[in-house]
């Protein structure tokens, strides 16, 4: 990725997004439930729309949550 970033931009964009949607790194098993049900409300809304302007994020918090399973998957 070649385009600048401006941070100072970012800190206020992710804060606030953040305030209005539990999205991080899944840490604990709470994280990882209340991760989970925010992908169900998401996939609730969007299904399998392509063109859904949250189509994307379904993608990263399923990346979110597939990480979590395969670090916590039983040995």
């Amino acid at each position: 990725m070649n385009a600048v970033i401006d941070l100072h931009r970012v800190v206020p964009a992710w804060q606030a997004l953040q305030s209005t949607l539990p999205l991080a790194h899944i840490e604990t098993e709470a994280d990882y439930a209340l991760t989970t049900a925010l992908l169900n409300t998401l996939l609730d809304t969007v299904r399998d729309d392509r063109e859904h302007p949250l189509y994307s994020l379904v993608s990263v918090v399923g990346d979110l949550i597939e990480a979590y399973e395969i670090d916590h998957e039983p040995q």
